[in-house]
């Protein structure tokens, strides 16, 4: 099993982060670990170097943060031996509605589309209810791009993967009903799966998120697809090593 979505990094795994990676090598072959911020980046390299080999780290910055960009885009650059994708980067039109601030957006984005071409990394794209717009601006690069906890349509879902892009499914699929329809129709090579940890508990008592509970996204793709559970990790798993060429 391969997490290629977590936010190891995040305050909600201070308290036991080293339990929780230990359990996870139990559990898994690799871990991507992901940020969306500077100083998170900055963790995300430092806790990827204590567990080099199972975690691997991406650094990025996301769509609704303020003025900080150019120095993860610094930082990429300092690290492009290290990361194996710039993002998560791109659109955020749920919590964003400012035609203004939308533009901005989109030329952050413009910045980063250009910058993964520069140091030859995918691209992880957040494209939450804007995941249409990404598609247009990423469609036309030589870019490999990972559409990270896929929320769009199934229409859009299989243009991006006749693209020769990638479906990223988290944990969400354990609550929506669009998302499992989708993932009958979506081809089981373009599927990678994430939890997004410490997000998108299966078990919302629980309210955080754990790499290996990607074992439940798959028991649901089982469900809806009638293919083992098993294949399903080992074949998404294969699919990680792939899009982010993984040592592992």
């Amino acid at each position: 099993m391969i997490d290629v979505h977590a936010h190891l990094c995040f305050p909600e795994f201070d308290r036991d982060r080293e339990d929780v990676i230990a359990q996870a090598k139990k559990e898994l072959r690799a871990v991507i670990v992901s940020s969306a911020r500077y100083q998170e980046g900055l963790r995300v390299l430092d806790i990827c170097k204590q567990h080099r080999g199972f975690l691997f780290p991406t650094i990025g910055h996301h769509p609704t943060e303020g003025n900080d960009f150019g120095k993860v885009t610094e930082l990429i650059k300092k690290n492009r031996d290290r990361v194996v994708a710039v993002g998560d980067v791109g659109l955020d039109y749920h919590w964003v509605k400012e035609p203004e601030k939308r533009e901005r957006q989109k030329k952050i984005f413009t910045e980063f589309i250009e910058l993964a071409q520069k140091v030859k990394k995918p691209l992880v794209i957040h494209s939450w209810d804007a995941e249409r717009e990404c598609f247009e601006m990423v469609k036309d690069t030589n870019l490999n791009c990972v559409f990270h906890c896929y929320s769009g349509d199934k229409e859009l879902a299989m243009n991006i993967v006749n693209r020769g892009f990638w479906i990223s499914i988290s944990t969400n699929i354990c609550f929506s009903k669009k998302l499992r329809k989708i993932v009958k129709a979506v081809p089981l090579e373009k599927i990678l799966l994430e939890t997004d940890s410490p997000f998108l508990d299966p078990d919302r008592e629980r309210r955080r998120n754990v790499p290996w509970n990607i074992r439940i996204s798959a028991e649901k793709i089982e469900k809806e697809t009638r293919i083992s559970k098993e294949e399903i990790l080992e074949r998404a798993a294969e699919n990680a090593v792939k899009a982010f060429s993984l040592p592992v």
